[in-house]
């Protein structure tokens, strides 16, 4: 006896069982039916449910902070941010700027000249100092007090903490000289002092001689204020933006930012994206309203205009459940809305489509029963598919991504919940308008058919006769009375041509070649001004910051933390040799002779060898530092610098002053190289400053990226199979959606997007987009019994396919004339989501399984009952067996 072959076997345990797909088929078939008969009361429930569970936008907390929407909360930055905020805690009576380990209060102000100006001439540099004035004295009330930056700045030596700069044109600019003397980026500020001038003069050139300024196009001076519980921090910097603008003259631009400028420009562009909102609705109302109108009865008015309800519905309850149970909105949250519309825009016309193709002399409850039985095992699946791959994908570090997650999965549940209860009453209610033949827009007048109006004037023709009359010899069709179905007729005659099919394969590999090199060439990249409007105040800002201080990037603090024993010479040599190799990396500009870059431990080592003070102990280490070192007053400075505790030296740093990182992939790649350079020595040691935060979100995303992508795969590969019990299918279905999600990274990297957590999560709303036909073609693929049904059954979803990329096209056009970058991208990742989508789903999918037609086929009716054959053929000949649906072959 011959051993069975793997397609045998698997046919004999699988072929003869009814899959469930099959099962799901006659249970929404049922649920139809009785939505049907009492459509009002599923009306109704829908609308209360979703107005108990809105009752929790009384508890709505909004989030904007920047760095919990962007970063990992247990990121390496958070880690190294604890570890030095207990060894160096803020001190606002002796503020260091350049070694703060949080952001704080602050304001500050860019102040440009024009094309020909020169800030270094004396005559704006006073200016300059005038603005600074004007800054300084400006008053603000907080209660019954009128307080001023005197009254709230940070201190050190009991004065005021200013940007250097403004005591440099102070000094300079006496008398009548004419232009200031500047050596760049490190000047001489006072006797045996110099600074780092590199983040406070910018868009420079130099003499002959390279390091004195000829000219300088931008000067930006800095404010830190203490925090305080009274809000008059917050105060100071919302009149700060308010006079900057008005010191801007006709020869100088001055632009702001303060500690909470990004905020309030992230909440003002959320405010702003409503309107498009607005008019993406109205505009897939009007594009699916038209595409569905191709009779004046038959059109589907009502059911388009509830389907915007039943998603507004589904939003509603999905906010109020998530803030009643204690979560924060967030802005990133209204991106979910575009591939929402999509799917429900989508489930509609498959609804629509379907009802078309049942028998119109049939019941009501019948021809919705059998409408629900072909479309509902589709929706559910997608919507499924969709809350498995994003609840998967919520368990994650980033907070702000979490929320995203838990937010999408929910909407995609609720959204399948009303589509299968108020979306289907409204079928059922607009069908028994159709059965009496009463108009689409005018409700309640019934109108005649077209066979019984040839009696009728023209425009009662052309506006007002429609439906079916007892005497009509011939189904109607949609197929054949709309553009979607004529352009279909004429593709599937294309696509039938061999030689179609190998250009339709040659366009295929051309499309997956140019994909996969667009994704080798995928970079990380985070721009702060990408998520405001590009005429914020922060834009503003972000891009002169851009234009004129992009050469150096923040200082960077290198803190010893403990364990380290100093008084052996080869700690002290390894900490020595640790700080010269980071200033060898490439990324770091030597101040070493400068206040900022001063180092506490070779001047101690120094100053002992030139008084002759033991350090070979740590009683004499420590001893000699704290009571002689130290406790000289020109020594002060290093006092910020080392921590003693119990005699011991608890922690310690230096600063880097970095360069080439002003980009946060530029900065990514230099922190990896300090990182991987202290791994090398014997020293507890680590790297931080405040921006670090945005470089774990970007060394972390790619590990969110394939966290999705497994899941989505994972996902959909299993419901698909439980559901057909067909590996092939499942598989196919897989390699559809890559191919997809490939050409949507591919093609969108090489229109310029780079990949950050914004756009992460607009990859992963278009992967989750690019389910729905791919899907639904393959799911009725398999669920028809017969191979020349697979091929019509291929024919039948292009038509639906074509017009859902027309209104989705329409929705997501309004854009790209976004004023924000965000948006803009996210509007070049949903077009060629929807482009892909609609190509494999009209072209590639239909000749792939035109070719596996018969090799697909597993389930053999021969081999099943009379009765079983035709009750399993019964559900699809309406919907199939049609001479007027265009053939594919």
């Amino acid at each position: 006896m011959q051993p069975l072959l793997p397609s045998v076997l698997w046919k004999r345990l699988f072929g003869r069982m009814k899959t469930a797909q099959y099962r799901l088929d006659r249970l929404f078939g049922l649920h139809g039916r009785l939505v049907a008969r009492t459509p009002v009361p599923f009306l109704i429930g829908s609308v209360l449910v979703a107005g108990i569970l809105g009752v929790g936008f009384v508890f709505i907390q909004a989030e904007w902070d920047i760095v919990y929407l962007f970063s990992p909360e247990n990121g390496r930055a958070s880690q190294d941010q604890a570890a030095v905020s207990r060894c160096f805690p803020a001190n606002y009576s002796d503020f260091l700027p350049d070694r703060q380990t949080k952001v704080g209060n602050f304001g500050k102000v860019i102040i440009a000249s024009s094309d020909t100006g020169n800030l270094l001439n004396c005559e704006l540099a006073r200016q300059v100092q005038t603005i600074h004035q004007a800054i300084v004295a400006m008053p603000v009330t907080v209660g019954e007090q009128t307080l001023t930056y005197e009254d709230l700045c940070a201190r050190r030596n009991q004065t005021c903490v200013y940007s250097p700069l403004v005591d440099l044109v102070r000094r300079q600019c006496r008398g009548n000289v004419g232009t200031m003397n500047i050596t760049f980026p490190i000047a001489s500020y006072r006797q045996n002092t110099s600074m780092f001038l590199g983040h406070q003069i910018g868009g420079v050139d130099f003499l002959p001689d390279g390091m004195i300024l000829k000219r300088a196009s931008a000067f930006q001076l800095s404010y830190h204020l203490r925090p305080d519980e009274g809000g008059a921090a917050v105060t100071w910097e919302q009149a700060f933006n308010r006079k900057v603008l008005e010191l801007s003259t006709h020869n100088l631009t001055t632009v702001s930012l303060t500690s909470r400028t990004l905020e309030t420009d992230i909440m003002d562009t959320s405010a702003n994206v409503v309107r498009r909102f607005t008019l993406m609705f109205t505009l897939v109302s009007i594009v699916c309203s038209v595409s569905l109108s191709a009779d004046w009865v038959r059109a589907k008015v009502l059911v388009g205009m509830g389907s915007l309800l039943a998603l507004a519905l589904a939003f509603l309850s999905t906010f109020g459940l998530l803030l009643w149970l204690g979560f924060k909105f967030i802005s990133p949250i209204g991106l979910i809305s575009f591939p929402m519309l999509g799917l429900e825009a989508a489930n509609r016309l498959h609804l629509a489509t379907s009802w078309w193709r049942t028998d119109e002399t049939a019941a009501v409850p019948e021809r919705l029963g059998r409408t629900l039985r072909e479309t509902g095992v589709p929706m559910t699946c997608t919507a499924v598919i969709l809350a498995v791959t994003y609840g998967v994908s919520s368990v994650t570090d980033f907070p702000g991504l979490r929320t995203f997650f838990i937010f999408s999965a929910l909407v995609a549940v609720f959204l399948l919940l009303y589509q299968c209860v108020f979306l289907v009453a409204l079928f059922g209610l607009d069908g028994r308008r159709e059965k009496a033949n009463r108009h689409a827009y005018a409700m309640c007048q019934t109108v005649l058919p077209r066979s019984k109006a040839s009696d009728q004037p023209l425009v009662y023709k052309i506006f007002c006769a429609g439906g079916h009359s007892v005497d009509d010899t011939e189904p109607w069709q949609v197929s054949e009375r709309s553009l979607s179905g004529l352009v279909h007729k004429y593709v599937s005659s294309f696509l039938a041509m061999p030689i179609c099919r190998m250009l339709v394969g040659t366009l295929w590999l051309i499309y997956i070649s140019i994909a996969v090199w667009g994704c080798y060439n995928l970079q990380t990249d985070f721009v702060l001004r990408s998520v405001v409007a590009d005429d914020s105040v922060s834009s503003s800002f972000y891009e002169s910051e851009d234009r004129f201080f992009s050469t150096f990037g923040p200082p960077v603090s290198v803190v010893v933390v403990s364990g380290n024993e100093y008084w052996r010479q080869d700690t002290l040599n390894s900490i020595l040799d640790l700080k010269t190799d980071l200033e060898r990396s490439g990324f770091v500009y030597s101040v070493n002779g400068t206040e900022e870059g001063r180092f506490w431990l070779s001047h101690f080592l120094s100053f002992a060898r030139s008084v002759g003070i033991p350090v070979d102990s740590q009683n004499d280490f420590v001893a000699s530092l704290k009571s002689t070192f130290l406790a000289d007053k020109s020594h002060g400075p290093y006092v910020s610098d080392v921590v003693i505790q119990n005699d011991t030296i608890s922690c310690s740093r230096f600063v880097l002053q970095t360069k080439d990182t002003y980009k946060f992939r530029d900065s990514v790649t230099a922190v990896r190289e300090f990182r991987k350079i202290v791994q090398e020595y014997d020293v507890n040691a680590l790297v931080f400053h405040p921006s670090f935060f945005f470089n774990d979100m970007l060394t972390q995303i790619y590990r969110e990226a394939i966290r999705f992508s497994a899941a989505l795969a994972a996902s959909l590969f299993g419901l698909v199979f439980l559901l057909t019990f067909h590996p092939a299918v499942a598989l196919l279905s897989v390699m559809s959606c890559a191919s997809i999600c490939v050409g949507i990274v591919g093609f969108s990297v090489l229109w310029g997007v780079t990949l950050d957590i914004n756009s992460f999560m607009s990859f992963s709303l278009a992967a989750s987009f690019s389910l729905e036909h791919s899907l639904r073609l393959l799911l009725l693929f398999a669920s028809v019994p017969k191979a020349d049904s697979k091929q019509t059954a291929v024919s039948m979803t292009g038509r639906i396919a074509l017009q859902h990329f027309v209104a989705t096209l329409c929705a997501v056009s309004v854009l790209s004339t976004s004023d924000t970058m965000l948006f803009r991208n996210y509007f070049k990742i949903l077009f060629f989501a929807i482009l892909f989508d609609f190509a494999h789903a009209f072209l590639f999918l239909p000749v792939c399984l035109s070719l596996l037609c018969d090799k697909l086929h597993i389930w053999e009716s021969k081999g099943k009952s009379t009765d079983e054959t035709s009750e399993n053929d019964k559900a699809h000949d309406i919907v199939l067996h049609n001479p007027y649906v265009t053939q594919l072959f």
